[in-house]
């Protein structure tokens, strides 16, 4: 709710529906995707975000405004999780089988060496290139590796937008069209789809 661009925007109407609630409903269309929880803040600016999905029945778990990585940690501790899918609160139009094709590459998928990938994402900030559009950003870790960074992480950079741990540093390499892997400078094995 307290963002600075745009005050409330995951509350925002959208054709009848807040934002969230579009998140909420696409994410959970993906058919790799048992459960979904919103990991909010404790922040009281997000008040209406956690009266909101207790009004609309949307589980949700609120953390720390400041350790997002903290809160997706607690989040996926909680709920037993396996697998944990990153997906923003301001992306309404986030593809259901997008979110399915990443999670299926990191469940199913094997590194070049014949071990399972760490981390799965569709886009990686500059330096590295985007391979889809803003607004369709899907990333995923196993947990333990969740877990790793949870225990590891001491930047305010790390605590507060929870991925860059696993992929800073990595020099990803095309292994097909449509996949490119590498390891990080952390040793996380990674894969981006292209």
């Amino acid at each position: 709710m307290s963002s600075s661009r745009l005050p409330g925007k995951i509350l925002a109407d959208i054709a009848g529906q807040p934002m969230l609630q579009r998140v909420f409903m696409r994410t959970s269309r993906a058919a790799t995707v048992t459960e979904t929880i919103f990991a909010t803040t404790t922040d009281p600016s997000d008040d209406p975000v956690a009266e909101y999905c207790d009004f609309s029945g949307i589980p949700f778990k609120r953390g720390s405004p400041y350790d997002v990585l903290d809160r997706y940690y607690q989040t996926a501790k909680q709920a037993n999780a396996d697998v944990v899918v990153r997906i923003t609160a301001d992306c309404p139009v986030i593809d259901p089988v997008l979110i399915d094709a990443v999670v299926d590459t990191l469940v199913a998928g094997l590194f070049s060496d014949g071990t399972q990938f760490d981390f799965v994402c569709n886009r990686l900030p500059p330096p590295l290139h985007r391979t889809y559009p803003i607004g369709l950003d899907v990333e995923a870790c196993i947990f333990p590796v969740l877990e790793r960074a949870w225990h590891e992480s001491t930047e305010p950079q790390h605590r507060e937008h929870a991925m860059p741990y696993f992929y800073e540093g990595v020099q990803l390499s095309a292994v097909s069209r449509v996949l490119s892997e590498g390891v990080s400078s952390r040793g996380f094995r990674v894969a981006l789809l292209n």
